[in-house]
């Protein structure tokens, strides 16, 4: 009887959401974005994430969801940084600074923080399946490089 009640609830307990935070640097006056989707485990909540990052923010220095963004690479050109705390069952590979940004993805966030992430083959496929979706999903949506593999 346990081991099927124990069969009965993982499924449930696989789907459960996480916590993750969205940095996003988008290359100005452009459509090139590169995200890292970084997890803390002690973090459980958006409140929790949001707090790390404005506290990362404040202080520059990012004791918890510790990552750099190489601004030197961006010598000449302007480039906005987003930090979104969101909530999703997908899982992603750790994020390693040196790893080369060759994943294209359609990331989505919706109002509830809910973050959806689809791998797309190339950046230009992505564009165009951009352009093909609902306005209102074109509106919380948008296509990234990463160079972390969606698990």
């Amino acid at each position: 009887m346990l081991s099927l009640l124990a069969l009965l609830a993982a499924p449930a307990f696989a789907e459960q959401s996480e916590v993750y935070l969205v940095a996003s640097v988008q290359l100005g006056g452009s459509n090139l974005a590169q995200s890292i989707f970084l997890h803390e485990p002690q973090i459980t909540t958006l409140a929790e994430c949001q707090e790390a990052v404005r506290v990362g923010q404040r202080d520059r220095d990012w004791q918890r969801y510790h990552h750099i963004f190489m601004r030197d690479r961006f010598q000449g050109f302007t480039g906005h940084l987003d930090y979104r705390c969101v909530l999703t069952t997908q899982r992603f590979s750790g994020w390693n600074d040196r790893a080369r940004y060759n994943h294209p993805y359609l990331i989505s966030i919706d109002e509830q923080a809910n973050l959806q992430v689809e791998r797309i083959p190339s950046q230009a496929q992505c564009a165009t399946r951009l352009k093909g979706l609902p306005q209102a999903r074109q509106a919380i949506s948008r296509c990234a490089v990463g160079n972390q593999s969606l698990l």
